[in-house]
């Protein structure tokens, strides 16, 4: 009789055991997925009279593998802008933008480089300005909000080379700080959007000293007056 006890008590013991086990693995396993919280926070370049668009504290950057492998050589554009750009923070349709760079004012710190082999192999030269092949142009066609952060999920047509083809980015918004006080009170805006293309096999670039794949990292400052 000692001995079915025993063993009644044993069954229940690891019953309960198994059930709490099964139970809190459970939990584990269950969520809801990351807590993504959006803003209101709004603006309109071009439109709205009272933004302006902050070149001076802005760039374009670019980065490959040089020699298609080896460590990164990168470099940037010194002429940008943007053709319009507007951001509702918790609306994707509200999501949109065109931005240019002038291809003949890329600068890798090294003048020879700059003025020389890079004006041939993107087929322009140091004298254009808003000649076609010299505009490079990044143009949001769609944008939805980004399922694992506060980011923006970004389908665009990039122009370059004279080869226009849709590609996906990312847009970030890096928030606001008001700047100055008063009168002089401005909300500075700020944005980064990064992105990479195959520069050989989809847009015609005819190089050794790079690799296939191009990393884009945009950096846009808007100015907006109280």
């Amino acid at each position: 009789m000692k001995n079915k006890l025993y063993l009644f008590a044993l069954v229940i013991l690891f019953s309960g055991a198994a059930y709490m086990s099964c139970t809190h693995k459970d939990a584990l396993i269950s969520t809801n997925g990351p807590n993504i919280q959006r803003g209101t926070q709004k603006l309109n370049f071009i439109t709205d009279p009272k933004v302006s668009f902050d070149k001076a504290h802005s760039n374009v950057g670019w980065e490959t593998a040089y020699l298609g492998g080896l460590s990164l050589l990168t470099g940037r554009f010194d002429a940008l802008g943007f053709t319009s750009f507007n951001f509702d923070e918790s609306n994707a349709a509200g999501v949109s933008f065109e931005a240019w760079v002038w291809v003949n004012k890329v600068n890798t710190s090294e003048p020879n480089r700059d003025k020389g082999c890079l004006q041939t192999t993107f087929g322009v030269d140091t004298l254009m300005t808003t000649e076609t092949p010299n505009v490079a142009i990044v143009k949001s066609k769609s944008v939805e909000l980004s399922t694992t952060d506060n980011g923006y999920i970004v389908k665009f047509d990039f122009t370059f080379h004279g080869v226009t083809k849709e590609l996906t980015g990312k847009l970030t918004y890096d928030g606001m700080m008001v700047t100055g006080s008063g009168a002089t009170a401005k909300n500075v805006f700020g944005f980064s959007f990064n992105f990479q293309f195959l520069a050989k096999t989809d847009f015609g670039i005819v190089s050794t000293s790079i690799a296939d794949l191009v990393t884009i990292k945009c950096n846009a400052i808007f100015r907006q007056t109280q």
